[in-house]
């Protein structure tokens, strides 16, 4: 079996560790000094030249920024580096959260399985788009403040010691922006504001297939058992960030109502870590 050295011990390489087959992963390779030395993913982590020095087959570039990627390829080939050397950057083009979307949605429209489609946490709308295309017949729910996180919730992200979330972050979009990326306008509903103060006149509506993308603690608590108690059976949501690294308070407020409801999440094992939960008959 080839070998491998991961060269990004963040997200992105916990993601490209999770999807790697066919290599034995040797270590993490990272240039902050302050992660070196330690483990990451049960796995060493070492300087980019500790790490050739194990003469890998392969290394992989585990970020998804090109112009980092340039610039660790150029530290690589600077270090005489004799092996492959490949990237993560198609992970943004073959995502896991993106094909498990549409594969629910085929289930659901296959399986007559009714309701109306949502997301919470819409920034650009890429998302919105993807799920507005899977499920053209159905009415979209489409929850953001379009004026970044609330500072509410930020606040109360700070006092959880969670992420360094900062209020206003995601902030350059606008409902115009979403509409016009959506190849069904036509079906979609914007709910502007916080949530889930932005629910109210939803609590009568079932829902087929949701997306929450909201990041942090706050709405995602508030998110889960409103959407979850609406939800057909067969239908799903997907949790944004539930296993990911840079916004635990998603994954700590679906741990918690799983918990309390006896749930068991799926991971989709992509890029941001997300899960999926699919409402059972009872």
């Amino acid at each position: 079996m080839k070998t491998a050295v991961l060269f990004g011990a963040g997200q992105a390489g916990a993601a490209v560790l999770r999807l790697l087959y066919g290599y034995e992963p040797l270590c993490f390779a990272d240039n902050d000094e302050k992660k070196r030395g330690g483990e990451f993913c049960s796995l060493p982590v070492l300087s980019a030249a500790e790490a050739l020095a194990l003469g890998p087959d392969c290394v992989f570039i585990c970020v998804t920024d090109a112009a980092r990627a340039a610039q660790m390829r150029a530290q690589l080939d600077g270090l005489g580096c004799a092996a492959e050397v490949r990237d993560a950057l198609s992970l943004r083009v073959f995502d896991a959260r993106a094909a498990a979307a549409r594969l629910l949605a085929e289930r659901i429209s296959a399986r007559g399985v009714g309701g109306d489609a949502a997301e919470l946490g819409v920034y650009r709308g890429e998302f919105a788009a993807l799920i507005n295309a899977a499920l053209p017949e159905r009415r979209l729910h489409l929850f953001d403040t379009f004026t970044g996180f609330d500072a509410a919730d930020v606040a109360a992200e700070r006092a959880l010691g969670l992420s360094a979330a900062g209020t206003g972050d995601f902030s350059a979009t606008a409902r115009e922006t979403v509409e016009r990326r959506l190849p069904r306008p036509e079906q979609a509903v914007f709910h502007v504001g916080r949530f889930p103060e932005s629910f109210a006149g939803c609590e009568g509506l079932r829902f087929c297939l949701v997306s929450i993308d909201a990041d942090l603690y706050a709405p995602t608590a508030a998110a889960l058992p409103l959407f979850y108690d609406r939800l057909s059976i067969g239908g799903a949501i997907i949790v944004h960030d539930a296993f990911g690294l840079q916004y635990p308070g998603a994954g700590r407020a679906l741990e918690e109502f799983c918990a309390a409801r006896g749930l068991t999440p799926v991971p989709a094992a992509d890029i941001h870590g997300s899960a999926i939960l699919v409402k059972q008959g009872g």
